[in-house]
């Protein structure tokens, strides 16, 4: 697949628009590392999805909503909507899909939230990751940006995180870890491997809401009706 690379640049241009959204957010995924050193991807970036504080994941959500009917971009699924708790939501723009998922870090213990839905659209799986003793300063950065700073998860984090699951197809590539490694601090990385390597994780599986499939009824009947009248009326 193309190098999405541009996409996932127009997406950060378009959040760094909003101040209420970049002061809140935290870019991670194999991105990253091309972020720091200012370089430019030819790989497809699958990974790509967006920390967002937990006490302003609703604010972050509604401000996407408005944004969506300017720019051109869906939100395509949402855990708030499926399952009432809330574990982020997700958006499209072009080919790339993007997560925005709760975070918070209190005493040194970071929490992230995230969710999947299976194929069938029938279940959503709530995850959330409880890594230990890890400071603000080994998992959030800023770096320039545009003509200002945002903030991205560190390298360290995301290498770390990645080495736990680099068995898994797809992103890192070769290129990434190589250069996740060349940007890396030792000395945090290895703070930072120790207290992922202590994570826990829950994973809590439910039947998405029928309310949203008796909505699509609702409508489709509505619809339905509506070009059966339409008819009526053609034909008189």
């Amino acid at each position: 697949m193309n190098t999405n690379y541009n996409d996932i640049i127009d997406i950060i241009l378009t959040l760094n628009c909003d101040d209420d959204i970049i002061s809140n957010i935290a870019i991670s995924g194999s991105i990253v590392p091309y972020l720091i050193v200012n370089k430019g991807s030819l790989e497809y970036h699958s990974d790509f999805y967006i920390l967002v504080k937990n006490k302003k994941i609703d604010l972050v959500r509604q401000k996407l909503k408005k944004l969506s009917k300017e720019y051109e971009f869906d939100i395509i699924s949402d855990s708030k909507k499926h399952s009432k708790e809330d574990y982020g939501f997700k958006i499209k723009y072009e080919t790339t899909t993007v997560g925005f998922f709760p975070y918070s870090l209190i005493d040194d213990e970071l929490t992230i939230k995230t969710y999947a839905i299976n194929n069938e659209n029938t279940k959503i799986s709530l995850k959330k990751k409880i890594i230990p003793s890890i400071k603000k300063s080994s998992v959030i950065r800023y770096i320039n940006f545009s003509k200002g700073k945002i903030r991205i998860v560190s390298p360290e984090f995301i290498l770390a995180d990645k080495e736990t699951r680099e068995k898994q197809p797809g992103n890192p590539t070769n290129e990434t870890m190589y250069l996740l490694d060349k940007i890396c601090d030792p000395s945090v990385l290895k703070v930072v491997r120790q207290s992922i390597s202590d994570t826990k994780v829950k994973i809590i599986t439910k039947d998405m809401n029928k309310k949203d499939y008796i909505q699509i009824i609702i409508l489709v009947a509505i619809i339905i009706i509506l070009l059966v009248i339409a008819y009526i009326c053609f034909e008189k």
